[in-house]
């Protein structure tokens, strides 16, 4: 099994926000979501748990989260305010200039923020890692940007860019996932168009429409990541 060794940038006794496997983070939404759902002409059809993809990737690697509550609230003049309790740096603002020309998401504030990790990260050699927002937390308030770290010889933790949706108010609670850090071996890479697959691709496809569970079953390989 790999090791992968989070580097905190503070003392044992002052250290947040710990690193910990995606599979801790579940939202309540998917654990709530449907398995199967039954259509107008009474056909059984799957539903969201049911793909097994779209879990396996929010589940996959660790999550850096939120050392502290996030207090957003809106002044007079319609200008979001962040503030925190915790004694060490949270987070902190880029003036809009600053990567000006990154088209923001929809909906979120022009001004970038900081997450200041309090962690750093070190990979086996050869190993890299993708730092991004947590795949499929769109419920999330915020937007971290995407980053490709070559972690077996930058160790050191880092600023991560992110941005907040415009109009929110409220509390972002402690322990909130905020980045997701995916262990990745390095590798060389050509491509091709492969048309003499496409039958076999179909027949797959097929697979999976007589049989719900044939993906899970058959092609899924479990990750481990503790």
């Amino acid at each position: 099994m790999k090791l992968i060794e989070f580097i905190p940038s503070q003392p044992k006794s002052t250290a947040a926000g710990y690193p910990e496997p995606g599979k801790v983070h579940v939202p309540k939404w998917y654990k709530e979501g449907e398995l199967h759902f039954t259509s107008p002409n009474g056909e059984v059809i799957n539903g969201m748990k049911s793909c097994v993809p779209f879990l396996d990737i929010m589940i996959s690697g660790y999550m850096l989260t939120t050392p502290t509550d996030i207090h957003v609230t809106i002044d007079k003049d319609g200008k979001q305010k962040l503030g925190w309790d915790y004694a060490g740096p949270v987070l902190t603002e880029r003036p809009a200039q600053m990567g000006a020309t990154i088209p923001r998401p929809e909906g979120h504030s022009v001004n970038g923020l900081i997450w200041e990790s309090q962690w750093g990260w070190k990979t086996p050699r050869g190993w890299s890692v993708i730092v991004t927002h947590p795949y499929n937390r769109f419920d999330l308030p915020f937007t971290t940007v995407s980053a490709f770290m070559e972690s077996d010889r930058f160790i050191s933790n880092g600023n991560i860019p992110f941005f907040i949706k415009e109009g929110f108010e409220g509390i972002i609670p402690k322990g909130t996932p905020y980045a997701q850090v995916i262990p990745v071996k390095r590798a060389s890479w050509t491509h091709r168009h492969a048309f003499e697959l496409t039958g076999i691709a179909k027949e797959l496809g097929k697979k999976v429409s007589l049989n719900k569970h044939f993906y899970k079953k058959f092609q899924w390989v479990r990750k481990v990541y503790e």
